[in-house]
């Protein structure tokens, strides 16, 4: 059925590139999206504090709900994916319907002949198979506080029939860039969002501009309407206390990982608990101020070709070293940054690391350090190897083609704190001396 013109809800896709040398010149794409307008993307969702009542406003990142109140801090938690929904008045003489929409936000690679392309996808995709209906929903979320969708609230809802990664060809077939030979998504925000509309004599409408959408079939649309909802769509609240000692737990609000200066350790929220993450921390020689960024060591199971050793690594990627019998027997591993870069800088951090392979004197005490919130999980980091191996890869025309059946997958993962030294404008790798700018990682808070 024909949707109606001038509806409020529409399509929009919005990328980034931050190109440097040796990656694709084709970075043209029919829609960009720049750093002063980062902020627009984020969302904003009012949650009252499950302690005092306050109302308290998060960004869509955050993990952490810190009350200005009553002081509590919280980690929320939710055993699939954050489910939203826009709150509009209902007037009580409508039949007020809710359509599922998936939000997917985060970083795409794609990998074609003229090297790799990256950019910053932020979109949201029509969840059910309707044909009728908008497939995006436009800005929308970006200029309204959205909340969350908890069992009490009523209305039917319509189920969210495509799973996300069944939309996300969707988004592809849009894309500009052409043929691939491999695509993935990093560190990608999934989740799911309602917009209201209101069912009135067999017409749709839209509950917030009160503009038709669609005609509704009830006989032929009543399967996927319920208005029981699972006890899953309940938001979790977990208290931010270590698990082993019993003492408060560090972090940001959009921090993964959670840190516990009391017992040295480091935890992560799986499902709806807290789980121990291996960690480790480099020694600093330096006498000079230092900040530590987080990073990923990942120990790779490589079919395709060979990746078993440090020189497997040497010879794929060409590097400047001699081998010698004992590079045969090292281990290589996959590096890439636990906290959200832009995508260009993501990959190259990425690249340079797993490169460089830095190694050296390491502990577990968190004593007396600063540290940068680890924002990236390890199972999102993991999905980069892929695109760090065919960054690195000499031969790329043998490696690229084959990038989609090759089987890559991460046997052993360790965050690894790296000192820094700290400058007025930027941060330098102790050892690597490459340097990342404080503005970088400023602007990640937009990722």
């Amino acid at each position: 059925m024909h949707t109606p013109p001038g509806g409020a809800l529409s399509h929009r896709t919005d990328a980034h590139s931050d190109r440097h040398p040796g990656e694709a010149a084709t970075t043209n794409y029919s829609l960009m999206i720049s750093w002063h307008r980062m902020d627009q993307g984020i969302w904003k969702i009012e949650q009252a504090c499950p302690q005092c009542g306050a109302p308290v406003v998060l960004d869509e990142a955050d993990r952490l709900l810190s009350c200005p109140f009553c002081r509590t801090k919280l980690q929320l938690a939710t055993p699939d994916h954050f489910r939203y929904h826009i709150p509009v008045p209902d007037r009580g003489d409508n039949d007020r319907i809710y359509l599922p929409y998936w939000r997917l936000r985060g970083t795409s690679y794609t990998v074609q002949a003229g090297g790799i392309i990256p950019r910053f996808v932020d979109t949201s995709i029509l969840a059910t198979g309707a044909r009728d209906l908008p497939r995006s929903l436009g800005l929308r979320p970006q200029a309204m506080t959205v909340k969350f969708t908890s069992p009490d609230l009523p209305g039917r809802f319509v189920e969210a029939s495509l799973q996300a990664r069944t939309a996300v060809p969707a988004m592809e077939s849009s894309d500009p860039s052409g043929h691939s030979d491999y695509r993935v998504f990093v560190g990608e925000t999934v989740s799911l969002v309602y917009t209201p509309a209101d069912l009135r004599n067999g017409i749709l409408y839209d509950a917030l501009l009160k503009r038709p959408l669609s005609r509704w079939n009830e006989d032929s649309n009543t399967r996927s309407l319920s208005e029981m909802k699972p006890p899953n769509w309940q938001v979790r609240f977990i208290s931010t206390i270590c698990p082993h000692c019993g003492w408060d737990l560090d972090g940001e609000g959009d921090a993964q990982i959670l840190l516990c200066r009391n017992c040295d350790s480091a935890w992560q929220c799986a499902g709806t608990q807290f789980e121990r993450v291996s960690f480790s921390v480099m020694a600093a020689s330096s006498r000079k101020e230092v900040l530590y960024l987080p990073f990923w060591r990942m120990t790779p199971r490589v079919e395709g070709i060979p990746l078993g050793s440090f020189a497997d690594l040497i010879r794929l990627a060409n590097l400047p070293k001699a081998i010698d019998s004992g590079f045969e027997k090292k281990p290589a591993f996959f590096w890439a940054p636990a906290f959200k870069l832009s995508p260009a800088l993501f990959l190259r951090w990425a690249r340079q690391m797993t490169a460089f392979q830095p190694d050296g004197k390491t502990g577990e005490s968190l004593a007396g350090a600063s540290f940068h919130p680890a924002t990236l999980t390890g199972r999102e980091a993991a999905e980069s190897m892929k695109i760090t191996l065919a960054g690195l890869a000499v031969d790329k025309r043998r490696v690229h083609p084959r990038l989609s059946e090759m089987r890559v997958s991460a046997t052993e993962i360790m965050l690894v704190y790296q000192p820094f030294v700290a400058g007025r404008h930027e941060l330098v790798h102790e050892t690597m001396g490459t340097a990342i700018s404080r503005t970088a990682l400023s602007f990640s808070t937009y990722l």
